[in-house]
Protein backbone atom coordinates (compact mmCIF):
# COMPACT_ATOMS: atom_id res chain seq x y z
CA UNK A 1 0.00 0.00 0.00
CA UNK A 2 2.78 2.46 0.93
CA UNK A 3 4.60 1.66 -2.31
CA UNK A 4 1.50 2.36 -4.37
CA UNK A 5 0.89 5.65 -2.61
CA UNK A 6 4.47 6.75 -3.23
CA UNK A 7 4.24 5.80 -6.92
CA UNK A 8 1.11 7.93 -7.35
CA UNK A 9 2.60 10.89 -5.47
CA UNK A 10 5.75 10.79 -7.60
CA UNK A 11 3.66 10.50 -10.77
CA UNK A 12 1.60 13.57 -9.84
CA UNK A 13 4.81 15.48 -9.09
CA UNK A 14 6.19 14.49 -12.50
CA UNK A 15 3.13 15.66 -14.44
CA UNK A 16 2.74 18.97 -12.58
CA UNK A 17 3.57 21.00 -15.69
CA UNK A 18 1.05 19.17 -17.87
CA UNK A 19 -1.93 18.98 -15.51
CA UNK A 20 -4.16 21.04 -17.79
CA UNK A 21 -3.65 18.62 -20.68
CA UNK A 22 -4.42 15.68 -18.38
CA UNK A 23 -7.51 17.52 -17.15
CA UNK A 24 -8.70 18.00 -20.75
CA UNK A 25 -8.30 14.28 -21.45
CA UNK A 26 -10.04 13.36 -18.21
CA UNK A 27 -13.17 15.43 -18.89
CA UNK A 28 -13.28 14.28 -22.49
CA UNK A 29 -13.35 10.66 -21.34
CA UNK A 30 -15.68 11.38 -18.42
CA UNK A 31 -18.39 13.09 -20.44
CA UNK A 32 -18.04 10.50 -23.18
CA UNK A 33 -18.76 7.77 -20.62
CA UNK A 34 -21.65 9.66 -19.01
CA UNK A 35 -22.86 12.95 -20.49
CA UNK A 36 -25.19 13.40 -17.50
CA UNK A 37 -22.17 14.14 -15.30
CA UNK A 38 -22.10 17.60 -16.86
CA UNK A 39 -24.97 18.36 -14.48
CA UNK A 40 -22.76 17.38 -11.53
CA UNK A 41 -19.70 19.16 -12.94
CA UNK A 42 -20.96 22.34 -14.64
CA UNK A 43 -18.86 25.41 -15.32
CA UNK A 44 -16.17 26.71 -17.62
CA UNK A 45 -12.75 25.18 -18.27
CA UNK A 46 -11.07 27.12 -15.48
CA UNK A 47 -13.59 25.89 -12.94
CA UNK A 48 -13.38 22.29 -14.16
CA UNK A 49 -9.58 22.38 -14.11
CA UNK A 50 -9.68 23.57 -10.52
CA UNK A 51 -11.93 20.65 -9.56
CA UNK A 52 -9.57 18.22 -11.29
CA UNK A 53 -6.50 19.73 -9.61
CA UNK A 54 -8.23 19.41 -6.23
CA UNK A 55 -8.77 15.71 -6.97
CA UNK A 56 -5.10 15.30 -7.81
CA UNK A 57 -4.15 17.06 -4.57
CA UNK A 58 -6.31 14.63 -2.59
CA UNK A 59 -4.66 11.66 -4.30
CA UNK A 60 -1.22 13.20 -3.89
CA UNK A 61 -1.74 13.46 -0.12
CA UNK A 62 -3.18 9.96 0.21
CA UNK A 63 -0.04 8.75 1.99
CA UNK A 64 -1.48 10.67 4.95
CA UNK A 65 -4.98 9.31 4.38
CA UNK A 66 -5.36 7.94 7.89
CA UNK A 67 -4.55 11.38 9.26
CA UNK A 68 -6.61 13.44 6.81
CA UNK A 69 -9.64 11.18 6.72
CA UNK A 70 -11.81 13.88 8.32
CA UNK A 71 -11.01 16.29 5.48
CA UNK A 72 -11.80 13.60 2.91
CA UNK A 73 -15.08 12.82 4.69
CA UNK A 74 -16.11 16.48 4.43
CA UNK A 75 -15.12 16.43 0.76
CA UNK A 76 -17.50 13.53 0.17
CA UNK A 77 -20.33 15.25 2.02
CA UNK A 78 -19.87 18.45 -0.01
CA UNK A 79 -19.98 16.55 -3.28
CA UNK A 80 -23.22 14.87 -2.28
CA UNK A 81 -25.06 17.88 -0.87
CA UNK A 82 -23.74 20.67 -3.10
CA UNK A 83 -23.19 18.94 -6.44
CA UNK A 84 -25.53 15.97 -6.34
CA UNK A 85 -22.75 13.42 -6.79
CA UNK A 86 -23.71 9.77 -6.36
CA UNK A 87 -21.74 6.79 -5.08
CA UNK A 88 -22.07 5.05 -8.44
CA UNK A 89 -20.26 7.95 -10.13
CA UNK A 90 -16.92 6.87 -8.65
CA UNK A 91 -16.54 3.93 -11.01
CA UNK A 92 -17.00 6.23 -14.00
CA UNK A 93 -14.57 8.78 -12.55
CA UNK A 94 -11.92 6.12 -12.05
CA UNK A 95 -12.40 4.71 -15.53
CA UNK A 96 -12.03 8.16 -17.08
CA UNK A 97 -8.97 8.96 -14.95
CA UNK A 98 -7.18 5.73 -15.86
CA UNK A 99 -7.93 6.20 -19.57
CA UNK A 100 -6.67 9.78 -19.46
CA UNK A 101 -3.49 8.73 -17.65
CA UNK A 102 -2.88 5.91 -20.14
CA UNK A 103 -3.14 8.30 -23.09
CA UNK A 104 -1.15 11.06 -21.39
CA UNK A 105 1.72 8.90 -20.10
CA UNK A 106 1.90 6.35 -22.89
CA UNK A 107 4.55 3.69 -22.21
CA UNK A 108 5.31 5.27 -18.83
CA UNK A 109 1.90 4.09 -17.60
CA UNK A 110 3.17 0.64 -16.67
CA UNK A 111 0.95 -2.12 -15.23
CA UNK A 112 2.53 -1.41 -11.84
CA UNK A 113 1.69 2.31 -12.03
CA UNK A 114 -1.83 1.56 -13.25
CA UNK A 115 -2.38 -0.78 -10.30
CA UNK A 116 -1.08 1.94 -7.98
CA UNK A 117 -3.48 4.57 -9.32
CA UNK A 118 -6.33 2.07 -9.17
CA UNK A 119 -5.58 1.21 -5.53
CA UNK A 120 -5.03 4.78 -4.37
CA UNK A 121 -8.23 5.99 -6.04
CA UNK A 122 -10.15 3.19 -4.31
CA UNK A 123 -8.65 4.14 -0.93
CA UNK A 124 -9.88 7.73 -1.21
CA UNK A 125 -13.20 6.75 -2.80
CA UNK A 126 -13.91 4.31 0.01
CA UNK A 127 -13.71 7.10 2.61
CA UNK A 128 -15.83 9.46 0.50
CA UNK A 129 -18.44 6.79 -0.25
CA UNK A 130 -18.82 6.02 3.43
CA UNK A 131 -19.31 9.72 4.16
CA UNK A 132 -21.87 10.06 1.38
CA UNK A 133 -23.80 6.99 2.49
CA UNK A 134 -24.29 8.43 6.00
CA UNK A 135 -24.62 12.11 5.09
CA UNK A 136 -27.89 13.96 5.61
CA UNK A 137 -28.68 15.47 2.21
CA UNK A 138 -30.57 18.27 3.92
CA UNK A 139 -27.53 19.42 5.90
CA UNK A 140 -26.03 22.74 4.92
CA UNK A 141 -22.74 22.45 3.10
CA UNK A 142 -20.40 25.31 2.37
CA UNK A 143 -18.31 24.34 -0.66
CA UNK A 144 -14.59 24.88 -0.94
CA UNK A 145 -15.27 26.91 -4.06
CA UNK A 146 -18.50 28.78 -4.67
CA UNK A 147 -19.16 29.24 -8.38
CA UNK A 148 -21.31 32.26 -7.52
CA UNK A 149 -18.05 34.17 -6.92
CA UNK A 150 -17.33 34.14 -10.67
CA UNK A 151 -16.42 37.71 -11.60
CA UNK A 152 -14.96 37.82 -15.15
CA UNK A 153 -13.74 41.44 -15.00
CA UNK A 154 -12.24 41.45 -11.51
CA UNK A 155 -8.69 40.42 -12.44
CA UNK A 156 -8.44 43.15 -15.07
CA UNK A 157 -9.71 45.79 -12.63
CA UNK A 158 -7.10 44.70 -10.07
CA UNK A 159 -4.38 45.18 -12.66
CA UNK A 160 -3.77 41.59 -13.66
CA UNK A 161 -1.28 39.31 -11.93
CA UNK A 162 1.05 42.24 -11.25
CA UNK A 163 -1.71 44.04 -9.36
CA UNK A 164 -2.51 40.96 -7.28
CA UNK A 165 1.20 40.57 -6.50
CA UNK A 166 1.52 44.18 -5.28
CA UNK A 167 -1.45 43.76 -2.94
CA UNK A 168 0.08 40.59 -1.52
CA UNK A 169 3.38 42.38 -0.95
CA UNK A 170 1.55 44.87 1.27
CA UNK A 171 -0.55 42.13 2.87
CA UNK A 172 2.31 39.84 3.85
CA UNK A 173 4.48 42.70 5.08
CA UNK A 174 1.81 43.30 7.72
CA UNK A 175 1.12 39.61 8.36
CA UNK A 176 4.78 38.68 8.91
CA UNK A 177 5.21 41.50 11.42
CA UNK A 178 1.87 41.04 13.17
CA UNK A 179 2.24 40.23 16.89
CA UNK A 180 -0.45 37.54 16.72
CA UNK A 181 -0.95 36.25 13.20
CA UNK A 182 2.75 36.60 12.49
CA UNK A 183 3.35 33.54 14.68
CA UNK A 184 2.08 31.34 11.84
CA UNK A 185 4.93 32.55 9.60
CA UNK A 186 8.00 31.73 11.69
CA UNK A 187 10.60 30.18 9.38
CA UNK A 188 8.56 30.91 6.24
CA UNK A 189 9.77 32.73 3.15
CA UNK A 190 7.77 35.90 2.59
CA UNK A 191 8.68 36.01 -1.09
CA UNK A 192 7.61 32.40 -1.67
CA UNK A 193 4.26 32.96 0.05
CA UNK A 194 3.61 36.15 -1.94
CA UNK A 195 4.25 34.26 -5.18
CA UNK A 196 2.17 31.21 -4.25
CA UNK A 197 -0.78 33.23 -2.96
CA UNK A 198 -0.67 35.39 -6.07
CA UNK A 199 -0.76 32.33 -8.33
CA UNK A 200 -3.61 30.83 -6.31
CA UNK A 201 -5.75 33.98 -6.34
CA UNK A 202 -5.10 34.72 -10.04
CA UNK A 203 -6.54 31.26 -10.76
CA UNK A 204 -9.41 31.93 -8.33
CA UNK A 205 -10.14 35.14 -10.25
CA UNK A 206 -10.46 32.94 -13.38
CA UNK A 207 -7.08 33.95 -14.75
CA UNK A 208 -4.26 31.63 -15.90
CA UNK A 209 -3.76 28.74 -13.51
CA UNK A 210 -0.06 28.31 -12.70
CA UNK A 211 -0.61 27.30 -9.08
CA UNK A 212 0.87 23.86 -8.31
CA UNK A 213 0.37 23.76 -4.54
CA UNK A 214 -2.21 21.95 -2.45
CA UNK A 215 -5.78 23.04 -1.75
CA UNK A 216 -6.42 25.38 1.22
CA UNK A 217 -7.88 22.52 3.27
CA UNK A 218 -4.69 20.47 2.99
CA UNK A 219 -2.30 23.41 3.39
CA UNK A 220 -3.96 24.58 6.60
CA UNK A 221 -5.27 21.30 8.04
CA UNK A 222 -2.66 21.26 10.85
CA UNK A 223 -3.14 24.94 11.75
CA UNK A 224 -5.59 26.09 14.43
CA UNK A 225 -7.16 29.13 12.79
CA UNK A 226 -10.20 30.61 14.50
CA UNK A 227 -12.99 32.81 13.15
CA UNK A 228 -11.49 35.75 15.04
CA UNK A 229 -8.16 35.23 13.29
CA UNK A 230 -9.87 34.89 9.91
CA UNK A 231 -11.79 38.14 10.52
CA UNK A 232 -8.56 39.94 11.39
CA UNK A 233 -6.82 38.53 8.32
CA UNK A 234 -9.66 39.82 6.12
CA UNK A 235 -9.32 43.29 7.66
CA UNK A 236 -5.60 43.33 6.88
CA UNK A 237 -6.22 42.11 3.32
CA UNK A 238 -8.91 44.74 2.73
CA UNK A 239 -6.57 47.49 3.92
CA UNK A 240 -3.80 46.20 1.64
CA UNK A 241 -6.19 46.32 -1.33
CA UNK A 242 -7.24 49.88 -0.51
CA UNK A 243 -3.65 51.02 0.16
CA UNK A 244 -2.72 49.82 -3.32
CA UNK A 245 -5.20 52.40 -4.65
CA UNK A 246 -7.98 50.01 -5.59
CA UNK A 247 -11.62 50.86 -4.92
CA UNK A 248 -13.80 49.66 -2.07
CA UNK A 249 -15.91 47.83 -4.67
CA UNK A 250 -12.89 45.88 -5.88
CA UNK A 251 -12.01 45.10 -2.26
CA UNK A 252 -15.52 43.75 -1.65
CA UNK A 253 -15.38 41.56 -4.76
CA UNK A 254 -11.87 40.29 -3.97
CA UNK A 255 -12.94 39.35 -0.44
CA UNK A 256 -16.03 37.59 -1.76
CA UNK A 257 -13.76 35.19 -3.67
CA UNK A 258 -11.32 34.92 -0.77
CA UNK A 259 -14.10 34.13 1.70
CA UNK A 260 -15.26 31.15 -0.37
CA UNK A 261 -12.20 29.28 0.97
CA UNK A 262 -12.70 30.32 4.58
CA UNK A 263 -14.68 27.26 5.67
CA UNK A 264 -11.80 25.05 4.54
CA UNK A 265 -9.32 26.52 7.02
CA UNK A 266 -11.27 27.77 10.08
CA UNK A 267 -11.62 25.38 13.02
CA UNK A 268 -13.70 25.47 16.19
CA UNK A 269 -11.07 23.74 18.35
CA UNK A 270 -7.49 22.53 18.13
CA UNK A 271 -8.87 18.98 18.11
CA UNK A 272 -10.03 19.56 14.53
CA UNK A 273 -6.42 19.93 13.36
CA UNK A 274 -5.31 17.05 11.14
CA UNK A 275 -1.63 16.13 11.40
CA UNK A 276 0.36 15.06 8.36
CA UNK A 277 2.88 12.78 10.05
CA UNK A 278 3.83 11.13 13.30
CA UNK A 279 5.43 13.58 15.73
CA UNK A 280 3.84 16.68 14.24
CA UNK A 281 1.87 18.96 16.55
CA UNK A 282 -0.87 21.46 15.66
CA UNK A 283 0.40 24.90 14.72
CA UNK A 284 -1.15 27.49 17.01
CA UNK A 285 -0.72 31.20 17.65
CA UNK A 286 -1.13 32.57 21.16
CA UNK A 287 -2.95 35.87 21.39
CA UNK A 288 -0.67 38.44 23.04
CA UNK A 289 -1.73 39.83 26.39
CA UNK A 290 -3.58 43.14 26.15
CA UNK A 291 -3.78 42.72 22.37
CA UNK A 292 -5.89 45.27 20.51
CA UNK A 293 -6.60 45.03 16.79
Amino acid sequence: MKTQRLLVKNCIDDIADSREELSRLFYRELFHLDINLKKVLPGNTVFLNRKFFNMLAALQNVKYLENIAESVVKLGERHLVKYGAQIEHFDTLKQALLKALAEHLGERFTPELQAAWNGVFDDVARVMKQAMSTCDRRAEARPLYDESTYDPNLLDEIGGEAGVYRVHERFYEVMFNHPWLGQFFFGKSEEVLITKQTQFMVAAFNGPNTYTGDTPAFVHMHMFITDEMADLREQILRQAILDEGLSASVADRWLKVDQSYRSAIVKKSVDECVLKCVGQVPVTAEKPLNYEA
